[in-house]
């Protein structure tokens, strides 16, 4: 999740700013200059002041999502990068948090940051201009120029700027749906009642689908009057989309964890006499392989698995004792290489692929034998079938004889996620 302009770092996390934030600064400091666009202040220098007062905002975001960070860490997360990005300020973590209070503590430490950072400047305004900033007379401030000066004024409407701002920000991100971190409070929630971490990130997720849909009706109703309900469709969509996100993560997890090798193996694999020369073996399967196969070999001899056969090992072996020799000097015993259980969960598979760079994993049966075999195919049909992706079934072949997982699924990433934890 790394990219952007790295600004620093801080208690060894580097900080990330996404480039878009130079244009959405700009958009910002040109809306907030005309609070200074005023005769008796400095109109001339009107864009310099709206720039001040964007960048104090842009601090208070990147302020926000250091305090999540930190307190991330302080929980026991393993920090990867603070990415500041605009409409998604994310922090970048290599694992979940274990366990409710952890991920309220997370949550709400944006927001409580927030709203410190306005109360401070509320404190700031009200040192500098005394208690005309309390009044409820909008038009108040037109009238300090004449009694605080015009250079105090500025700096009232400054920090007063910035207080309103984290005040706006802090309130509003305590909305109970995701992606707010009001959702998150609302699955740390669910999930003390509930004993079910899962069941928490549905209902956040649900939340936040209402609230993109609730948001994109509500600005369809104000385009008829005001073209600004396109702004409120965008926001809504984008709402939407991002609770969804957590919904097809938060199912992918269950169905990583619910579904075990039992139910993803098959039986692709060639169950061959460990007494046989090599020669005979040669003969009556490597000349019969399919060069575009991998056919899986499991030597067996006395009713007993007895271990895999590494076939590309025969051309060490001199042509001249493949009649001599049987097939036991190929076998790779079980002892020797990574196996798992008939229950063990899709998740554990993915991880050991993927960490021992595996094409392929042997199942065993509870008295030892070989029960099957799991690819990443496999694995694909198995969360495909539970899933209802409907992947197409060459799709599934071309994943198989590749070797590699589909990028865009973030398998591996999660796996790693849930094997590091106890969910």
């Amino acid at each position: 999740m790394r990219g952007g302009i790295r600004i620093g770092s801080i208690a060894g996390i580097p900080i990330y700013v996404d480039s878009s934030w130079f244009l959405v600064l700009s958009f910002l400091a040109v809306i907030l200059s005309a609070a200074y666009a005023k005769p008796d202040l400095a109109p001339s220098f009107a864009l310099g002041y709206g720039a001040i007062t964007a960048i104090l905002f842009f601090l208070s975001i990147v302020s926000n999502k250091i305090a999540h960070a930190l307190t991330s860490k302080a929980r026991g997360l393993n920090i990867d990068a603070i990415n500041i990005q605009f409409m998604n300020g994310a922090t970048a973590f290599e694992h979940e948090a274990k366990d409710p209070f952890s991920v309220f503590s997370i949550a709400i430490s944006g927001p409580l940051t927030s709203l410190l950072l306005s109360a401070i400047g509320f404190t700031a305004a009200w040192l500098i201009a005394g208690d005309v900033i309390f009044s409820n007379n909008p038009k108040i401030i037109d009238t300090l120029p004449s009694t605080i000066g015009s250079v105090r004024t500025i700096w009232t409407i400054i920090v007063l700027k910035f207080a309103q701002i984290n005040l706006i920000f802090g309130f509003f991100s305590l909305i109970p749906a995701l992606p707010f971190e009001g959702g998150h409070i609302l699955k740390a929630a669910v999930w003390k009642l509930t004993g079910d971490r899962f069941t928490g990130i549905r209902w956040a997720a649900r939340s936040g689908q209402f609230l993109g849909i609730m948001t994109m009706i509500i600005g369809g109703l104000v385009t008829f009057t005001n073209i600004g309900g396109i702004f409120l469709i965008l926001i809504g969509w984008f709402l939407f989309g991002s609770a969804g996100g957590y919904l097809y993560i938060n199912n992918l997890q269950q169905a990583l964890l619910s579904i075990d090798a039992e139910a993803a193996m098959t039986r692709d694999f060639r169950l061959v006499d460990a007494e046989i020369s090599l020669r005979d073996f040669a003969d009556k399967f490597l000349l019969m392989e399919d060069k575009e196969s991998h056919p899986i070999y499991i030597a067996s001899s006395n009713g007993r698995d007895r271990g895999l056969i590494r076939s590309e090992q025969i051309r060490l072996i001199d042509h001249s004792e493949w009649q001599e020799r049987s097939l036991q000097s190929l076998i790779e015993s079980f002892n020797e290489i990574d196996t798992v259980d008939l229950k063990t969960p899709i998740s554990t598979v993915i991880y050991l692929l993927e960490q021992k760079q595996l094409r392929y994993m042997i199942v065993r049966s509870p008295v030892g034998s070989v029960a099957g075999v799991i690819d990443r195919g496999d694995i694909i049909k198995a969360l495909d079938s539970k899933l209802l992706w409907r992947i197409p079934s060459e799709y599934v072949k071309q994943i198989k004889t590749e070797g590699k997982f589909p990028p865009n699924f973030r398998l591996v990433e999660i796996c790693e996620q849930l094997n590091s934890k106890e969910i």
